[in-house]
């Protein structure tokens, strides 16, 4: 039962490091649009962002924008 409970602790704590990372990326994603004035795409190419998850993280940023 131990080695169960520690596999999960474990893929918890895996899971959450990516949601961390992936939150931390969307913000430098965001400083880089607002403070050097890139386009989310600019600011992807600078942080070596793998072009295949380019449309996650515009999904990701559009859900995150202040809804006015």
């Amino acid at each position: 039962m131990c080695n169960i409970s520690k596999g999960v602790r474990e893929d918890g704590l895996a899971e959450g490091m990516e949601k961390g990372c992936i939150q931390e990326r969307i913000e430098a994603i965001r400083n880089l649009m607002r403070n050097m004035k890139l386009t989310s795409e600019q600011a992807m190419e600078a942080l070596s962002v793998p072009k295949s998850e380019y449309s996650k993280y515009e999904d990701m940023l559009k859900e995150s924008m202040p809804r006015v």
